[in-house]
């Protein structure tokens, strides 16, 4: 969506604005006031849309893998171990 597309009274954001605060809005990290302007933005621009449904779905299926997968409990110890061999105390 083009600037001229928003009415200014909306105080609403450009497709850079949004886009350039996208992950902040997806780690929850925007005001309540914020974060409604970037929704806001977001469902009226199909440009936006794609980009931000995109990367939600990109990152859910990096947290999904991480959770799902893990490194073999062997791996796990040799690596411990040789960082405890190395003097750290965790």
């Amino acid at each position: 969506m083009n600037d001229s597309m928003m009415n200014e009274s909306d105080n609403a954001l450009d497709c850079r604005g949004a886009m350039a605060k996208l992950f902040d809005l997806l780690d929850g990290e925007l005001t309540p006031d914020r974060e409604r302007k970037m929704r806001l933005h977001i469902s009226r621009c199909p440009g936006c849309f794609a980009h931000a449904d995109f990367e939600e779905r990109f990152l859910q299926a990096l947290r999904t893998a991480r959770v799902s997968s893990g490194c073999p409990r062997e791996l796990r110890e040799r690596v411990m171990h040789s960082l405890r061999a190395d003097g750290w105390n965790g």
